[in-house]
């Protein structure tokens, strides 16, 4: 692969450092197929492309592959050595199988009407007329969705303390400091573990139904219990404020598309309250919000350390060597999506469903190690959308450039999502109150 550069080789693109990554690497399948190398300043990397190549990552166990030595020291500091994104194999189950039940159908349908308020309770202040920055606004939203479903941390509780915490630890800055190992951001660590003990102790006298009860009572200890928790809120606040970001934008961007989910929230919803049994009939929806997640997956690259030497489609990757799967360039391959580049939700359609090959489709991963919030992200989206598009019409403002960024493995919008709001005048009415 080109573009090499003397000692880094091909590190700004691996890193996503002020150059256009999804370019480089959709341009390295174009020359080279669904599989070539690239190489950083310590590793070389064998990337692999499409739906075969994302069913051998995500299905295969250890000994060929694995998580933690992908992200190895570095994952370690910012996350716990504990963390489920860095286990492999019996050690992964072990800490995945008691928070899957959290994460059962009806636990979060229970959960609508609590959404449904934190939204409503956060564009309480938006002002019609005055642009503001979604991306920032949802960012919040997810937060308190997270914290609410996975801890039961409400705001007026320990709910400020912790966002000031977390948003120091996992900022870009921070996150660089953490895996460098620098000792400026031990005091945000120390600040978490006293508020952390304080939940895991009134856990242990009052067990709850909620993920550290479930975690304490598998007997893990107090530091593995919230390196569970932290990559939980990471991956469930993120992904999904991302997930919501792109597909407002996608949408506004298509306005004739746009008037189908409007008609369809019209004949599902109607004005009343928005329900878990409603949320299973909003295809139109649905498939939005896929087609925001198909052109730009919250995560857009992952990796995987290679253990053992394997051979894939007539190339061996060496012991020794990375692997990197790319969902955004997946998604991008013209055999697999028709006209990838194109805005187009009916893919997801029968008779078409184009998403329906193994592995086409992996904005939540996929095999044994499949998202363990899916279920939740896809659910949250739709209730969030269903309250902001009936309450509020949105617009793009105008000469903006909607693009994604290059921050790392994340696909963000570079610059925002700036809009203006106007409330519609409709009402939301509680389900329970209903």
């Amino acid at each position: 692969m080109g573009r090499q550069l003397p000692v880094i080789g091909h590190f700004p693109y691996i890193h996503g450092i002020g150059v256009d990554s999804f370019a480089f690497f959709l341009e390295g399948y174009r020359q080279h197929g669904r599989i070539f190398a690239v190489r950083d300043t310590f590793n070389t990397f064998a990337v692999l492309l499409g739906p075969e190549a994302n069913r051998f990552v995500l299905e295969r166990e250890t000994p060929h592959l694995s998580w933690g030595a992908a992200y190895g020291a570095e994952g370690s500091r910012v996350m716990g050595p504990t963390a489920l994104a860095l286990q492999d194999g019996e050690e992964h189950r072990r800490r995945r199988t008691p928070m899957m039940s959290s994460f059962r159908h009806q636990n979060i349908a229970a959960f609508s009407d609590t959404m449904v308020e934190l939204v409503r309770s956060q564009t309480e202040t938006w002002k019609e007329g005055q642009p503001f920055d979604f991306v920032g606004e949802v960012s919040e939203l997810t937060f308190r969705v997270a914290c609410a479903f996975l801890l039961g941390v409400q705001v007026g509780e320990d709910y400020p303390r912790f966002r000031d915490i977390y948003k120091k630890m996992f900022r870009p800055v921070g996150l660089a400091l953490q895996a460098a190992g620098l000792p400026y951001m031990q005091r945000y660590r120390d600040q978490l573990g006293r508020l952390s003990a304080s939940w895991i102790a009134d856990r242990r006298a009052r067990p709850r139904e909620d993920i550290i009860s479930r975690l304490l009572e598998a007997g893990l200890d107090d530091k593995d219990v919230m390196a569970q928790v932290l990559m939980l809120m990471f991956a469930g606040h993120d992904t999904t404020k991302l997930s919501l970001s792109w597909t407002v934008a996608t949408l506004h961007q298509h306005p004739e598309y746009l008037k189908r989910v409007l008609a369809e929230q019209d004949a599902v919803l109607g004005d009343g309250p928005i329900t878990a049994e409603a949320m299973k009939s909003l295809p139109v929806l649905e498939r939005a919000i896929r087609e925001a997640n198909r052109l730009y997956p919250p995560v857009s690259l992952a990796r995987r350390g290679v253990l053992e030497e394997f051979e894939l489609g007539g190339y061996t990757v060496p012991k020794g060597w990375m692997v990197m799967y790319l969902p955004r360039v997946s998604h991008h391959l013209p055999d697999v999506f028709n006209e990838p580049e194109r805005y187009d939700p009916d893919r997801f359609a029968a008779p078409r469903e184009e998403h329906k090959q193994p592995y086409a489709m992996v904005e939540f991963g996929g095999g044994y190690r499949t998202c363990i919030g899916k279920e939740l992200a896809l659910f949250e989206a739709k209730v969030v959308l269903s309250y902001l598009l009936r309450m509020f019409s949105f617009e793009l403002v105008p000469g903006q450039r909607i693009e994604a960024g290059n921050s790392g493995a994340m696909t963000s919008p570079k610059n925002g999502v700036k809009v203006i709001v106007k409330r519609t005048g409709r009402r939301v009415p509680m389900e329970k109150a209903a």
